[in-house]
């Protein structure tokens, strides 16, 4: 009987009588076990942050672990804050799938008699890591073609996710899509720490997750792994110049209408650019933006870029869009106006009537408010922008 990875990690502490810990390839936290208080600041931070930043990967990888056929004794660093450790390379058929670290800080363990029966075991993890990683795979394919747009694949996907058990008939999903704003590189998500119940998709710059849940009005899952992956993002080097974009789609009674949740989920993401924050943005609180769903953007922008909107985003003082946006959010009251904008009452009246000259529109009408509102709200997630000059 195949062993799972946590027993693998248990075993090998007690036999070797030190603390242990299995990371993926990528140096993703699998499973830990603490034998002995030798925690050393990397793989306290492992284990906090499930995962190690490259800078430690790096370092790592100089010794030659992802090659090597045998343990590989690293030595301590007090710089980087790591003990000295044994690395176990974790294959299979040749492929690395991950390490099995013990950690070492005398170099008492290389004479341990049961070196062996570790190594033995480190083969049996790599064993089931790939297992994981080629059902991974398979789920991932699965996925892809759930969401894809075309119906009859993406049916038959649901249906095979229902036959193999993977999600229960009856069964309420919602869609969550995560992207870095500007990068292809790798969405922070660690899949050994998703949850049961969470299946995943990823590529680069991105990544679906499916997420059953047991009441569709219990979000509480979905927003814990929104959390998650913020932590793990927040903790990583890309923070300070990769915005992380999370949408989460409406839940869906069935997984056939996955492809549903998705598409809101992706709106979710556009909308999400134009926050400050990293706040997962759900589809119930997109208001006016669920429009975004109902087109393509080249129609809705020739649908609400009318020429006086067109007329007054192309305009050279910006303050006037911006103004008439406040404005209208504000229901027309001057006081809730000025107070948002941090303007003198004279300077919007002043404002109010030069939009009403650029624009050709009666801001008292409720059509023309209307118009110039939907226009202005959703203009900045068009894809296609006013012209520089609008006759």
């Amino acid at each position: 009987m195949t062993r799972d990875v946590q027993d693998i990690v248990d075993l090998a502490s007690r036999l070797l009588d030190h603390s242990a810990l299995l990371e993926d390839r990528d140096f993703h936290l699998v499973a830990f076990h603490s034998q002995r208080p030798d925690i050393d600041l990397v793989r306290q931070r492992s284990i906090l942050e499930r995962g190690s930043s490259a800078e430690v990967r790096s370092w790592f990888e100089q010794f030659g672990i992802a090659t090597a056929e045998g343990p590989v004794r690293t030595p301590p660093d007090p710089d980087r804050g790591t003990l000295g450790r044994l690395c176990f390379p974790v294959r299979w058929k040749g492929v690395t799938y991950g390490y099995l670290w013990v950690i070492d800080p005398d170099g008492s363990v290389s004479a341990n008699p049961s070196i062996p029966e570790v190594a033995h075991l480190a083969d049996e993890a790599g064993a089931v890591l790939a297992q994981r990683a080629l059902g991974r795979l398979d789920v991932a394919i699965l996925l892809e073609a759930l969401l894809s747009p075309d119906l009859s694949r993406s049916l038959a996907a649901a249906d095979e996710l229902l036959e193999r058990e993977l999600v229960a008939a009856g069964e309420w999903v919602v869609v969550m899509e995560i992207r870095l704003e500007e990068s292809r590189s790798a969405v922070p998500l660690n899949v050994w720490s998703l949850p049961r119940g969470v299946l995943a998709t990823i590529r680069p710059g991105r990544a679906t997750l499916v997420i059953r849940l047991a009441d569709p009005s219990d979000l509480t899952l979905p927003r814990r792994v929104a959390a998650q992956v913020r932590e793990h993002h927040e903790s990583g080097p890309a923070a300070a110049t990769e915005r992380l974009l999370i949408g989460i789609g409406a839940p869906q009674p069935s997984v056939r209408a996955a492809r549903t949740s998705h598409r809101q989920a992706v709106i979710g993401t556009r909308v999400a650019r134009l926050g400050a924050g990293d706040a997962a943005v759900r589809w119930e609180s997109l208001g006016p933006f669920r429009l975004l769903g109902s087109a393509s953007e080249e129609d809705l922008a020739a649908a609400l870029l009318d020429a006086p909107a067109r007329r007054l985003l192309a305009h050279g003082d910006p303050e006037l869009a911006r103004t008439a946006l406040v404005y209208l959010e504000e229901a027309g009251s001057i006081q809730r106006t000025t107070q948002r904008l941090g303007i003198h009452r004279q300077t919007a009246y002043y404002r109010l009537r030069r939009i009403a000259e650029i624009t050709g529109l009666d801001l008292g009408n409720g059509e023309d408010r209307l118009s110039l509102h939907l226009a202005l709200k959703l203009a900045p997630v068009l894809s296609s922008p006013p012209p520089s000059s609008v006759q």
